[in-house]
C-alpha cells in the first residue's frame, strides 16, 4: 500500500465513527417520527440504515485493526497496546486490550446483532421498537467514543517502538476471551430491546418467545464460552492455581450470565404457556443493565482488578453518566411496557414449576453474587474503613443454592430435548469439577535446589536448571520439574521466570500437565540465593470446569439452531 494512503488510514476510520453516528441517528430520528404517526407504524415497513451503520463500524475496526498490525505508533492507543515484537496473533487481538478498542468492539458487537436481528423481524411495529431501543444506546456510545475515547487519535512526532501489550494478557484466551463476552453482551441488550418493544406492541407472549428463545440462547452460549475461557485464562496464566477468584470483575461478568439464564428459562415458560412476559423483560433488562454495570466497573477502574483500566477523571464522569442514562431508559422502558402490556389469558396452562424454580434459584444466587461484590464498595465509600468479601463468603452461601439447582435440574430434565440434556448435562459436569477441584487438591510452596526433590500427595517433583530463551517481546528463564509416582515419571512441567523488556515487567508463567482427570501443576517464583520459590499443586477433576461450561455453551447453541428450542 503506498505511503501517502496509509498515511490517511485513520482519519479514514474516525470519519467513518462520524458517518455511522450520522447514520444512527438518522435511524432515531425517523423512528421516533414514525412512533408519532400511527399510519406509519401500521405500514410496518423497516427501518433502514442499521446495516450501512454497522458496515461503518466494521471499517473502522478494520481499519484500527491494520493500524496495529502495521506498527502505527503515530496512533497513540496503538502506542499504548502493541510493540514491534508483539507477536502477530497478539496484534491483531490487541485492539480489545485496551478502553478505547474495547467501546468501539462493543459498538461493533451491537451494530452486528441489530443488523441481524431486524433483518430477522422483517418490519412491523415490533422491528420499528426494537431498532430504536437499540439504536438509542448505539448514539450513546458512539457519542462518547468520538468526544472522549476516540481510538484513532494522532500522536507527533511518532516513537520509535510502542509501550507492549501488558503480559497477563498475552495468552490465546486474549484472542477469543473478550470477543465471545462482548457479542454476548451485545447479544442480551439486543434481547432485551427485542422484549421491551413486544410489552410497547402486546405481543402475545408464545409469538414474542419465538421470536426472540433464538437470539437468547446464542447470546447466553456465546456468554458461557467466555466466561470458560476467562476461568481457564485465569488458572494457566496467573499462577496461583485456581480458576475463579470472585475478583469484582469476574463477579460483573458472572452477573448477567446468571439472570440471562433465568431469562431463558422464563421465555421458555412463555413458549410452552404464554406466562412470565414481563418477568421474562424484566430480567432481560436487568441482564442487560448488569451487562452495561460491569462494563462500566472496568472501563472506569472504579475497582482494583487485573481486569480493569484505570481512566482519568476526564472520561470516568462521562462515561458513568451515559450508562445512568442507558440503564434508567431500560428501565423506564419496562415499567411503561408492562403497564401496557396484556397477560396471558385465563386458562392457559400453568408454568412448569422446575423452570420456575430454577428461574428464582439463578436470581437468588445472582442476588448473593450483587450484594457480595457491591457490599465493599458501599462500606469503603460510607467511610467505615476497607472490609474484604472473598471466596469463604460466596462458597459458604452459595452452596444450598448449587445443590437446589443440581436437584431441579435433575427432577426436570424428564423431557427429551437434546439441547437441554446437553446444557443440563455441563451443568453437573461443571459441578463435578468445582468439587473436586476444591476438595481433592493438594498443594505444598517450599524453596528448592536445582537436583532436589519433594513428596506431594503420592507423588514426587524434582526441580532441574532451566535453560534461558528468549521469545520474542521477552526473555524468559525456562525451569523443568520432573513428576514421578513409584519411581517411574507421569509427567514433566515447564515452567517460566519471564521478562518484559519494554514493560518491564516480571511473570512467572506455571508448567502445566494433564491426563484429564488430574493435574500437575508448578510455578517457579522468586530466587531467593541459590534457592527458588516453588509452588506445586496435584488438582484433580478441574478440567470439567471447563468441558462443563462447553457443553453448556453448546446446548444453549443447539437450542438456537434448533426449532424445537422449547
Amino acid at each position: 500500500m503506498p505511503d501517502y494512503i496509509a498515511t490517511w488510514l485513520p482519519e479514514v476510520g474516525y470519519f467513518c465513527l462520524l458517518l455511522a453516528l450520522a447514520a444512527y441517528l438518522l435511524v432515531l430520528a425517523r423512528g421516533v417520527r414514525r412512533c408519532f404517526h400511527q399510519g406509519a407504524l401500521r405500514g410496518g415497513r423497516p427501518l433502514q440504515g442499521c446495516a450501512i451503520a454497522a458496515l461503518l463500524l466494521l471499517l473502522a475496526w478494520a481499519l484500527l485493526t491494520l493500524a496495529f498490525v502495521q506498527n502505527d505508533f503515530t496512533l497513540r492507543y496503538v502506542l499504548q497496546q502493541s510493540n514491534r515484537e508483539l507477536p502477530l496473533a497478539y496484534r491483531l487481538a490487541a485492539p480489545w486490550g485496551g478502553h478505547e478498542g474495547s467501546l468501539l468492539f462493543w459498538c461493533l458487537c451491537l451494530g452486528l446483532w441489530q443488523t441481524w436481528l431486524t433483518r430477522h423481524l422483517r418490519g412491523g411495529k415490533l422491528q420499528i421498537f426494537t431498532t430504536l431501543f437499540i439504536t438509542f444506546a448505539q448514539v450513546g456510545l458512539l457519542l462518547f467514543i468520538v468526544i472522549f475515547s476516540d481510538p484513532f487519535v494522532r500522536q507527533f512526532p511518532a516513537p520509535v517502538d510502542g509501550r507492549d501489550l501488558n503480559a497477563m494478557l498475552q495468552h490465546p484466551a486474549l484472542i477469543f476471551h473478550p470477543p465471545l463476552l462482548y457479542l454476548g453482551y451485545a447479544g442480551m441488550q439486543v434481547c432485551c430491546a427485542l422484549l421491551l418493544a413486544g410489552l410497547f406492541c402486546r405481543v402475545p407472549g408464545r409469538v414474542l418467545a419465538r421470536r426472540c428463545i433464538g437470539s437468547l440462547a446464542l447470546a447466553w452460549a456465546l456468554l458461557t464460552a467466555g466466561i470458560a475461557l476467562g476461568s481457564w485464562w485465569a488458572y494457566s496464566e496467573l499462577g496461583w492455581g485456581g480458576w475463579w477468584f470472585w475478583d469484582p470483575v469476574e463477579n460483573a461478568a458472572l452477573l448477567p450470565w446468571l439472570t440471562g439464564a433465568a431469562c431463558l428459562h422464563a421465555v421458555l415458560i412463555m413458549r410452552r404457556s404464554g406466562h412470565l412476559a414481563r418477568s421474562a423483560a424484566l430480567l432481560a433488562a436487568v441482564s442487560a443493565l448488569l451487562a452495561l454495570t460491569g462494563t462500566l466497573i472496568v472501563r472506569s477502574g472504579i475497582l482494583q482488578s487485573v481486569h480493569a483500566f484505570a481512566l482519568d477523571e476526564v472520561r470516568a464522569l462521562p462515561l458513568f453518566a451515559l450508562f445512568i442514562v442507558l440503564n434508567s431508559a431500560m428501565l423506564w422502558g419496562f415499567a411503561v411496557g408492562a403497564r401496557r402490556y396484556r397477560a396471558a389469558p385465563a386458562g392457559t396452562a400453568l408454568p412448569s414449576l422446575w423452570l420456575t424454580g430454577g428461574i428464582g434459584t439463578f436470581c437468588a444466587v445472582a442476588l448473593v453474587v450483587l450484594v457480595g461484590t457491591l457490599f465493599p464498595m458501599v462500606w469503603s465509600f460510607s467511610g467505615a474503613g476497607k472490609i474484604s468479601v472473598g471466596a469463604p463468603y460466596f462458597n459458604r452461601v452459595l452452596l444450598p443454592f448449587g445443590l437446589l439447582a443440581v436437584v431441579l435440574m435433575l427432577a426436570g430434565s424428564r423431557r427429551r430435548n437434546i439441547p437441554m440434556w446437553l446444557a443440563h448435562a455441563g451443568v453437573l459436569l461443571c459441578a463435578i469439577g468445582i468439587a473436586s477441584s476444591a476438595w481433592l487438591k493438594t498443594e505444598i510452596s517450599v524453596a528448592l535446589l536445582p537436583g532436589e526433590s519433594v513428596q506431594l500427595d503420592v507423588y514426587r517433583f524434582t526441580l532441574h536448571e532451566g535453560e534461558l530463551v528468549t521469545a520474542g517481546n521477552y526473555t524468559a528463564q525456562k525451569m523443568s520439574i520432573d513428576v514421578q509416582r513409584a519411581d517411574k515419571q507421569v509427567a514433566r512441567l515447564h515452567p517460566e521466570r519471564r521478562f518484559y523488556t519494554v514493560r518491564n515487567q516480571r511473570m512467572f508463567e506455571p508448567g502445566i500437565a494433564t491426563d484429564g482427570w488430574r493435574d500437575w501443576y508448578a510455578l517457579v517464583a522468586q530466587k531467593q540465593g541459590d534457592r527458588y520459590a516453588v509452588r506445586l499443586m496435584v488438582q484433580r477433576g478441574v478440567r470439567f470446569v471447563w468441558f462443563g461450561g462447553g457443553l453448556m455453551a453448546l446446548g444453549a447453541l443447539a437450542a438456537a439452531l434448533s426449532r424445537r428450542s422449547g
